[in-house]
C-alpha cells in the first residue's frame, strides 16, 4: 500500500516539475504566471519531500526487505504499520487540500516571516507535514522493536 501511494505522489510531484520546466522554456514568453511558479514550486518540493523521499525508502522498502532480513513473517506491529499508513494518508489529505484551500507559495520549507504573512493555506500543509511526521515515528518505532524482538537468535547487534 505504501509503494503504490508513494509512487502516486512521485508522479503528482514530476508533474508538477514537468509544469515548471515546461514554463522555463522560452525567457520571453510566460506560460504560468510568477505567483503561479512559486506555487508549482512549492507543491513539488513539498510532494517530493513529505510525500516521497522521507517515506520511500523506510516505509515501502522498509516493510519489505527487514522482514526478510530478519526471517521474520512481518513486523513487530503490523497493526501500528497500518496505523502509521493511514496517518500517512491523512497527512497526504491535508497536503494536497491545501492545493484546494489556494497554493502555498513560500517553498518547501515554509520559513517565516513570508509563511506568515502569505494568504495561502500554509496552515494546511504544515498540519499534513505535522501529521507526516507522525506517521515516519510510528514506523521507525516498529522498525526499531522489529529489529530488537525478531532477529533470529545469536544474531547480535553488530
Amino acid at each position: 500500500m505504501y509503494l503504490v501511494s508513494i509512487l502516486a505522489s512521485f508522479l503528482l510531484g514530476g508533474i508538477f516539475a514537468l509544469l515548471m520546466r515546461t514554463s522555463l522554456l522560452s525567457p520571453t514568453k510566460h506560460i504560468v504566471s510568477a505567483d503561479t511558479y512559486n506555487q508549482m514550486f512549492t507543491l513539488h518540493g513539498a510532494i517530493m519531500i513529505f510525500l516521497f523521499i522521507i517515506p520511500g525508502i523506510p516505509a515501502a522498502l522498509g516493510n519489505i526487505v527487514l522482514p526478510l532480513m530478519l526471517g521474520a513473517k512481518d513486523v513487530a506491529f503490523p497493526r501500528l504499520n497500518l496505523a502509521s499508513y493511514y496517518f500517512w494518508v491523512v497527512g497526504a489529505v491535508f497536503s494536497l487540500l491545501s492545493i484546494v484551500l489556494g497554493a502555498v507559495d513560500t517553498g518547501w520549507t515554509f520559513y517565516t516571516p513570508y509563511s506568515t504573512t502569505t494568504n495561502t493555506s500554509v496552515v494546511a500543509m504544515t498540519f499534513g507535514a505535522f501529521i507526516l511526521g507522525f506517521s515516519s515515528i510510528f514506523t521507525g518505532l516498529n522498525f526499531i522493536v522489529t529489529i530488537h524482538k525478531l532477529r533470529p537468535k545469536g544474531m547480535g547487534w553488530f
